[in-house]
């Protein structure tokens, strides 16, 4: 190990009660295929918060605003196995036009009832029973 690790940071996007989920391009070097709420990586001197903005605009053309902090994990990324620690983040889309990057080949949004039932990784699964009282909505 070289002590060095990456900071990633992920977005669960909520619409309308939905969660925005995307499919992984099958060429990416980690989790190819999968589906996911999105990621990235915090360029050196950037702040999360502002990684966040930089990486949904990136990835899915969406804007949005940041409602708070869900959880945050530890993983080794892809072959390398690159140690990494991630921060998942919980935001509202306020605009834009959905357009997928060239990192993600599908996009869906799932209703939040349905979140407990996905497959998917410990840590989304940490991040979708972290989403405030998914039953009411927290603008009502």
């Amino acid at each position: 190990m070289n002590g060095k690790f990456l900071v990633v940071v992920a977005f669960i996007i909520e619409r309308d009660r939905h969660v925005l989920l995307l499919r992984r391009s099958m060429s990416k070097d980690h989790a190819p295929g999968e589906w996911e709420p999105g990621s990235g990586r915090v360029r050196q001197g950037e702040a999360p918060l502002a990684a966040v903005l930089r990486e949904v605009k990136e990835e899915t053309g969406l804007d949005v605003t940041v409602l708070g902090l869900l959880d945050t994990f530890h993983f080794y990324r892809g072959t390398a196995r690159e140690e990494a620690i991630g921060i998942t983040f919980h935001c509202r889309a306020t605009g834009g036009d959905l357009t997928l990057s060239s990192e993600h080949v599908e996009a869906k949004w799932v209703p939040f009832e349905q979140l407990p039932a996905l497959d998917c990784s410990d840590w989304m699964r940490r991040a979708f029973a972290a989403l405030p009282d998914r039953r009411t909505p927290p603008w009502n």
